[in-house]
C-alpha cells in the first residue's frame, strides 16, 4: 500500500436555490440525494498523484468535515455557488490549507476569486492540474495557472466514482468531446473549451463506460452529434453495453434519420435540445444563428419522437424582443407539439459571456444575489419586463407547463403511436418494488383525477405494449417529481416574490424614460 503523503479534499459546494431541471425531487423519489454529481470532481481526482489521499466531497449528498484540515482544498465553482465557494476557501485558508479553485465562475473572475483562494486553476484542468501539485509539493504554488494550447482530449483516465458514494446519486457523466463551434452570446462553452471541437478515442469511451459503477449516463458534450460520423461510430461501439442515457444535441439531429436509429438503438431515451427562443428575431441577436424558427423545429421534433426518443426542450424568456407573451407562446408550442419535458429558464448572463459583457457596458446588470443566477429569479433588467412581471409569468407558466391535466394530453398524443416500445436499462428489485409502491400511491390512492386518468393511460398502453414498462412508469415518476418541485417552490412564493420585488427597477425601457 502506498503511504499517503498528502491530504486532498474536492468540493463542489451547495447550491442554495435550486431550478426543477435538475431532478432533485426525482432523486428523492429513487431514494437518492442527487440525480448526479459534478463530473469535475472524479475527473481531477483520477489526474491526481496516487500519494494524495483523496475526498470527493458533494456538499449536496454530504457535509464537509469543517474541523478537519486537509493540506490542500481544490473547489469548483459556479455563478450560483460562487458564495459558498467564498465561504469554503475562507475557511480553510484561515486552519491553513492551500485552496486552489476551478471552474467557470473563477476562469472568468480570477482577481475577485483570488480574494478567498491561494490559487485559480483557468480553464481545462489536464496538465494544469498535475503542474499546480508538483508546484505545491515544491511549496512554490502561482496565483494562476493557464494555457493558451488546450488539451489534446483524445485518451483520459476513468473519472475515480471508487470515491463517491454511488448510493447518493443515480447516473454518472460522461464526456466525449470538447469545444463548440458557435459561439453563443448567452453560453460558456465556447469560451471555455474553444470552437474546435476535440474528440476521444472511441476505444477510450469504451473503456470508461466498462469501469463505470453504473449504465445510467448522462453525455455532458454540449452537443454529441455535431460530428455526425463520429456520433454514428459511437453509437454502433456502445450499443453492445446496454446502457440507458441521455445527451445534449442540436435540433439539426433530427436530418439524419440514420443517427436517430443507432442512437434510440444504443440506449439513448433523451435529448436535451436548446431551443431557447420561439422568436428569430432573439435567435439573430443571441448569436444563435444555427437554430430556425418554429416552422422547422415541428418536423424535427417529430422525427425525434417517432425515434422513441424524448426531447427535453430548454427555453429562455426575457430576450430583448420578448414581452411576458413569450411565455405563453411556449405554453402553447409545448402542448401543440406535445413535449412533457421543458426546461424553462429566465434570462441570466454569467461572467464570460458575451451577453455578459454587453449588458455590463449597458448598466443592465445590477448587484443582486449570486445565489439567485439559477434560472428561475430575474438577474439583470429586462427590455419590455419589470423584474416581478417575468418573475410571476414564470412561476404561473412552469405550473401550468407541470400541471397533470396539461401532462394528460400531451403524454395521450405523444405515446399513443407506439414509438416508445424500446426497453431502457435494468433496475434492481428493490427500486423497482419502491417505485411501483410510490406509482400507486401517487396515482392511485389520490382524489386528482387527473393523475389517476394518465396513470391508467399509461397502464394501458404498457399492457397492449405500446409503451416499455421502463419508459412509462419513468414518465409517471419524472412527471411527479417536476409538479412535486414546482409546488414547493410555489409555497415560497411570497418570500421569493419579496425577494424580487426589493430588487424591481421596472423594465429597461421604463428606466431609460426617468433620465
Amino acid at each position: 500500500m502506498v503511504n499517503k503523503e498528502y491530504r486532498l479534499f474536492l468540493i463542489s459546494p451547495r447550491q442554495k436555490y435550486i431550478n426543477y431541471p435538475a431532478h432533485s425531487e426525482l432523486a428523492k423519489i429513487f431514494g437518492k440525494k442527487r440525480f448526479m454529481i459534478p463530473l469535475a470532481l472524479p475527473t481531477i481526482a483520477a489526474l491526481t498523484p496516487d500519494h494524495y489521499d483523496i475526498h470527493i466531497i458533494d456538499e449536496e449528498t454530504e457535509s464537509v468535515p469543517k474541523h478537519e484540515i486537509p493540506d490542500i482544498v481544490g473547489i469548483t465553482t459556479l455563478a450560483a455557488t460562487i458564495k459558498r465557494a467564498y465561504e469554503l476557501g475562507d475557511h480553510f485558508r484561515s486552519l491553513g490549507s492551500k485552496v486552489i479553485f476551478g471552474g467557470p465562475y473563477a476562469s472568468f473572475m480570477p482577481d475577485e476569486a483570488l480574494l478567498h483562494a491561494d490559487t485559480i486553476v483557468v480553464g481545462e484542468a489536464e496538465g494544469l492540474w498535475e503542474r499546480c501539485l508538483e508546484d505545491f509539493e515544491r511549496g512554490q504554488l502561482q496565483s494562476v495557472y493557464k494555457t493558451d494550447v488546450p488539451p489534446d482530449f483524445k485518451r483520459q483516465k476513468p473519472p475515480r466514482w471508487d470515491l463517491v458514494n454511488m448510493k447518493s446519486i443515480f447516473q454518472v457523466g460522461l464526456q466525449v468531446s470538447r469545444g463548440c463551434p458557435f459561439n453563443c452570446d448567452f453560453c460558456l462553452v465556447s469560451k471555455i473549451f474553444g470552437r474546435k471541437m476535440r474528440y476521444r478515442d472511441i476505444d477510450n469511451v469504451i473503456d470508461e463506460i466498462k469501469a463505470s459503477p453504473t449504465k445510467y449516463f448522462f453525455f455532458v458534450d454540449d452537443n454529441l452529434t455535431i460530428n455526425k460520423k463520429y456520433a454514428k461510430e459511437l453509437m454502433k461501439a456502445i450499443k453492445p453495453f446496454g446502457i440507458s442515457w441521455g445527451c445534449m444535441a442540436s435540433l439539426d439531429v433530427a436530418k439524419d434519420e440514420e443517427l436517430l436509429h443507432l442512437m434510440a438503438e444504443a440506449g439513448c431515451f433523451n435529448i436535451l435540445i436548446g431551443f431557447e427562443s420561439l422568436n428569430p428575431e432573439n435567435l439573430d441577436d443571441s448569436n444563435k444563428l444555427h437554430n430556425q424558427a418554429a416552422t422547422i423545429f415541428e418536423p424535427a421534433i417529430q422525427k425525434i419522437h417517432s425515434a422513441g426518443i424524448h426531447i427535453n426542450a430548454s427555453f429562455v424568456a426575457g430576450f430583448d424582443h420578448d414581452t411576458l407573451q413569450a411565455f405563453d407562446d411556449i405554453f402553447d408550442f409545448s402542448m401543440k407539439m406535445n413535449l412533457p419535458n421543458v426546461n424553462l429558464h429566465i434570462l441570466a448572463a454569467p461572467p464570460g459571456t458575451e451577453l455578459y459583457k454587453k449588458l455590463n457596458a449597458q448598466g443592465r446588470l445590477f448587484d443582486c444575489d449570486t445565489d439567485l443566477g439559477v434560472g428561475h429569479f430575474p438577474t439583470i433588467h429586462y427590455m419590455k419586463m419589470s423584474q416581478t412581471e417575468i418573475f410571476d409569468k414564470y412561476m404561473e407558466t412552469i405550473a401550468r407547463l407541470y400541471d397533470f391535466r396539461n401532462i394528460r394530453i400531451k403524454a395521450e398524443n405523444l405515446f399513443r403511436d407506439g414509438a416508445f416500445i424500446r426497453k431502457g436499462g435494468k433496475i434492481s428489485v428493490f427500486m423497482k418494488a419502491r417505485l411501483s409502491w410510490i406509482t400507486f400511491k401517487e396515482f392511485i390512492l389520490t382524489r386528482d383525477k387527473e393523475k389517476r386518468a394518465l396513470f391508467f393511460f399509461i397502464y394501458h398502453l404498457i399492457r397492449k405494449k405500446k409503451i416499455a414498462i421502463d419508459k412509462g412508469l419513468g414518465f409517471l415518476i419524472s412527471m411527479l417529481g417536476y409538479n412535486r418541485h414546482i409546488k414547493d417552490h410555489q409555497k415560497n412564493m411570497e418570500k421569493y416574490r419579496k425577494m424580487v420585488m426589493d430588487q424591481d427597477r421596472g423594465s429597461w425601457e421604463e428606466i431609460q424614460k426617468e433620465y
